[in-house]
């Protein structure tokens, strides 16, 4: 038996949303209208571009049983699969694209993988294997490992204590609602002092992430009156060469907590989260955050983590592809996650919350927290 017919468990977070997709079938589905400008001579050659990109990614031709094992099962049309579905048609001298993918199938950076793929074909050049399967296949065999279960050992003792806050306090804690919460939004711009960011990473080694990871447990302690504080960030993972081009769910949650007490300085909170940020990547070989029973309570933590939206995945390429629309996002997949947003021409973070468990005010009170510890990490340079 090869390793494209076998069954194997889904990655951890496409193991999640699976599990939500039970009590709400179209959760964390993300539909788009896309125009391709004066593409109506040739949308033969438009849809063979995306139909070659989609088979060259063996995600799209999987399938998922009913105890959440994903297997390899050729579809009718590539086009349209379990968990994504394309459609084109003429407009006049245009091209719609309708399309819709759910999040089982990949993570953020895999929508910059397919975009990217979609203009290679489209001008004829080819493109990077994809082993996914042999991702999968290698990611339970280190199950077995050493390692493995030395992560699971380490993530326990260093997160178990259930005292420690991992969100903000929630306003509104008992809601009755058979409904999933209503999501709410708050931006903050950060433009202003993005070089500040660039002499952080360059000089003390703490990207993006580390900043704002550190920052929004800061702020939270100070927001829940605590010492100690924790949340996840999103890890892109695709460590090897042979993982960069893989269309799949291989971003990791990573766990990272501060005590106040421990912190003396600027040099102190640094050298503490760059601490947490390696031995996180370090020991994310287990997915801790996502595993039962501990997603009990991290289910629910603050996630910093970097997004593109679809009109930024588009403005890398030199396709003539913009966004026609977007179903504006009715319910909150978190509650709270901090999207970092970054551009040449922005910085930008994004609280994505539920508005049923937090007030519009609560949300700026807590951003106004964070912004005050970057401003103390920048200004101190």
């Amino acid at each position: 038996m090869t390793t494209h017919q076998l069954k194997y468990p889904l990655l951890p977070y496409s193991q999640l949303v699976w599990e939500m997709t039970r009590w709400m079938p179209s959760i964390y589905r993300f539909p788009v209208t896309l125009r391709w400008k004066d593409g109506a001579k040739e949308i033969d050659r438009i849809e063979h571009a995306i139909r070659f990109a989609l088979e060259h990614h063996p995600v799209f031709s999987s399938r998922v049983d009913w105890k959440g094992r994903q297997y390899a099962k050729e579809l009718n049309d590539i086009l349209h699969g379990p968990f994504h579905y394309v459609n084109l048609s003429k407009e006049g001298e245009d091209v719609l694209i309708q399309a819709e993918l759910s999040r089982i199938l990949g993570d953020g950076r895999s929508m910059e993988i397919l975009v990217e793929d979609v203009e290679r074909a489209y001008n004829g050049l080819p493109l990077e294997s994809d082993d996914y399967w042999g991702y999968v296949a290698h990611y339970e065999q280190r199950k077995s490992e050493p390692q493995y279960g030395i992560s699971h050992s380490w993530l326990i003792k260093e997160f178990a204590d259930d005292n420690v806050p991992v969100r903000p306090t929630i306003d509104r804690r008992w809601v009755a609602t058979l409904l999933p919460p209503k999501v709410g939004l708050y931006e903050d711009d950060y433009f202003s002092i993005r070089k500040q960011f660039i002499r952080i990473a360059t000089n003390c080694h703490l990207n993006l992430d580390g900043v704002f990871s550190l920052c929004a447990a800061l702020a939270i302690a100070d927001y829940c009156g605590t010492d100690a504080t924790a949340i996840t960030w999103a890890y892109e993972g695709r460590e090897t060469q042979e993982e960069q081009r893989v269309f799949g769910s291989l971003h990791r949650d990573v766990p990272f907590h501060i005590r106040k007490s421990e912190i003396e300085d600027r040099e102190s909170a640094i050298h503490i989260a760059r601490n947490q940020i390696r031995l996180g990547i370090a020991h994310s070989d287990y997915p801790y955050t996502l595993t039962h029973p501990y997603t009990k309570r991290w289910n629910y933590a603050v996630n910093v983590l970097r997004a593109s939206t679809p009109e930024e995945l588009f403005r890398r390429i030199s396709l003539p592809v913009v966004v026609e629309s977007i179903p504006e996002q009715k319910y909150a997949y978190a509650l709270l996650d901090i999207e970092i947003h970054e551009k040449e021409e922005s910085l930008q973070l994004v609280y994505r919350y539920s508005a049923t468990h937090y007030k519009p005010e609560s949300i700026r009170k807590f951003a106004t927290l964070v912004r005050k510890y970057v401003e103390w990490l920048i200004n101190n340079q």
